[in-house]
């Protein structure tokens, strides 16, 4: 019977650890592996104005973490990231450091493409040669 317990306890143990676990974790001093999604993000954005033809650029030049296979989130992925009880002016889980309020996405229509405002956490369209406050937030999937 003790045998039971303690295997039930050590199983209990092991799992609420686990349910503990932060769900981002820094990879070195320039990307943070999520958990929760599987997906590698850089740190932190670009950290300048850019349009979204240079943010696809940089994000798919991107070498964080050692890797090579960067590119621009999906609307979807992006949204994962937005912190809603976050006091912080850009509402980014934490520890990824935005410096402007709209990474961009790879989600187009044209000429305009998708991005969100992570002040509110609404979902934006701008024109591709829109730079004012825009991002480069590169991703990946870790797995």
């Amino acid at each position: 019977m003790a045998t039971c317990l303690f295997a039930l306890f050590s199983l209990r143990s092991g799992a609420w650890a686990q349910m503990q676990a932060p769900r981002f974790e820094p990879v070195g001093d320039d990307a943070v592996l999520d958990h929760g999604t599987g997906l590698m993000w850089a740190a932190t954005d670009n950290g300048e104005d850019i349009t979204w033809e240079q943010a696809k650029f940089y994000c798919e030049s991107y070498t964080g973490g050692g890797h090579t296979d960067w590119r621009m989130p999906t609307l979807a992925e992006l949204d994962t990231l937005f912190d809603q009880g976050s006091t912080n002016r850009f509402k980014a889980f934490q520890p990824i450091t935005l410096t402007g309020c709209c990474p961009w996405t790879s989600d187009t229509r044209r000429s305009r493409a998708r991005t969100i405002f992570f002040m509110t956490g609404e979902i934006n369209t701008f024109a591709k040669s829109t730079s004012s406050s825009m991002r480069a937030l590169p991703v990946r999937t870790a797995h």
